[in-house]
This record gives structure tokens, sequence and C-alpha cells, in this order.
């Protein structure tokens, strides 16, 4: 099986009904509610938007909670096993970079790329791995592209059209405190 670098395979958790008190998260001009979570092996939660589920989406906003780093140098180790474990699964890494926010913290964004021919699609996600006040995070916005007749022309249309504004929503986004998540699988 392939696993994207949500830690765990997309979809494991149990299929019910989110908790309620689960907060909803504004991206990129679309709204997404708690889809799962799973505690293993790091706290993840995966949101999909009306219409979708974990199972059959098209974009997913996965966010991982990381106690394990708390350093810059331990971000840094964090992001490198990001990328092996995305290339260890069949992941073309098309960018890998550290960058600064406007506060000038530093965060560590990966691009990666995963070809379907199988399905005629290309799986992208956009991935930023920072640091928060208590620990680590990693916030990964995944994008299926999908056209039996030329999903490769149109995963480089969305690349050049859209990579930049993914990557400046992300390095921006407000997103929920992670403590303060549900923490019950579902």
């Amino acid at each position: 099986m392939r696993m994207t670098y949500s830690i765990a395979l997309i979809g494991c958790g149990l299929f019910a009904q989110p908790p309620g008190a689960a907060p909803a998260i504004n991206f990129l001009a679309r709204t997404y509610r708690l889809g799962s979570f799973n505690q293993k092996p790091q706290a993840m939660w995966e949101f999909v938007s009306a219409g979708e589920t974990v199972a059959n989406w098209t974009t997913l906003l996965t966010l991982i909670d990381r106690p394990d780093a708390h350093t810059r140098q331990e971000l840094d180790r964090l992001s490198e096993g990001i990328k092996t474990t995305y290339e260890s699964h069949g992941g073309k890494i098309l960018k890998a970079q550290t960058m600064r926010d406007a506060s000038g913290a530093a965060y560590n964004y990966t691009v990666v790329a995963f070809e379907e021919p199988a399905k005629h699609r290309f799986e992208l996600n956009f991935v930023k791995a920072a640091l928060s006040p208590k620990n680590a995070y990693v916030a990964v916005y995944g994008v299926r592209i999908t056209d039996p007749k030329d999903y490769l022309g149109k995963a480089k249309a969305f690349l050049n059209e859209h990579s930049g504004e993914v990557g400046r929503v992300l390095e921006n986004a407000s997103l929920p405190d992670l403590s303060k998540l549900p923490r019950k699988e579902f």
C-alpha cells in the first residue's frame, strides 16, 4: 500500500460522524470539517470539504501533532523524515526548502507529487512543518488531479497556476490549536 505523508493511511479511521465540537477550517475559499482522527503513530486529524470523505477526497487538509520535535534541529530531522517517507512510497519531491513566515519564524516546506497512472491522476501534497509554542506540527494540503485524457497536463497546470497561492495560504493559515481538537478515534 502507498501512503501519503499523513503518517497513516488515508481513511484508516473508522467512518462515523465526527464530534460536533470539532472546528471548521477555512482554507483556499473552502470550509473543511473533521473527517477522521487517529492516534497512530502521532495524533492526526483529516479535514474534508463538503460532499467529500477521507475515502473519496479531491482536496484534504491534514494536521499532525508532533510532540517529538521542540527545537529547530528536531524540526529539520522531522522534515528529513517526511521527505524520506514520501520518497520511499513513490513520491517525487518537487520542492523542499526552509522558509520564513511574516514574523520571521522558520518552517520547512515540501511539495510532493505521486503519479497514479492506473487512476489517471496525480496527487500533490503541500507540506508545512513548523514549531508551535508547545511543539512541532505538520500541515498537509492534498490535491488530487484526475483526468482520463491528460492528468499530467492538468497537474502541471495546477502547479503553475496555484502552487504559489497554496504555499502562501498554508504559510499564513489560521489553524486550530491541536491541543483542543478532539482526540477520540472515529
